[in-house]
């Protein structure tokens, strides 16, 4: 996993230096730290993207195409649960819990079966083109 990029400067070399010491001088624990080694750091942000969204898309569409028939659906409604949609994907459920955290893909609300969340396969086709074409 590649490291974050970081930035650091020494305090003192800020225009609020002053009242940086002197908000840390309040705390008793820092009482025996030197402040002229204080440092503030900012590290770069990274934005989330899917390693291999063409391959995500390629596997899902493979499956649809050879196993549509096979998908459930009740009252008109496709039903696939988060198993399924990672198996169609062919990726881990901990890649597809992160894919969620990062909005790659959100799962709806079953209108047939209450407090479920469903993941259609036409949406996940369509949000992951959606972050293909972000790239």
């Amino acid at each position: 996993m590649a490291r974050r990029k970081q930035y650091k400067i020494l305090a003192r070399q800020t225009a609020i230096y002053k009242t940086i010491v002197s908000e840390l001088q309040k705390n008793p624990e820092l009482a025996d730290y030197d402040m002229d080694t204080i440092e503030i750091s900012v590290k770069k942000k990274i934005t989330p993207r899917i390693q291999n969204v063409d391959k995500a898309i390629r596997n899902l569409t493979t499956y649809l195409a050879v196993n549509k028939e096979y998908i459930k659906t009740f009252n008109g409604e496709t039903i696939v649960s988060k198993k399924e949609i990672a198996k169609m994907l062919k990726i881990s459920r901990p890649t597809l819990d992160k894919w969620i955290r990062e909005k790659f893909i959100t799962p709806v609300q079953s209108e047939a079966l209450s407090k479920t969340e469903t993941f259609p396969p036409d949406l996940i086709l369509k949000q992951l083109q959606k972050q293909k074409n972000k790239k």
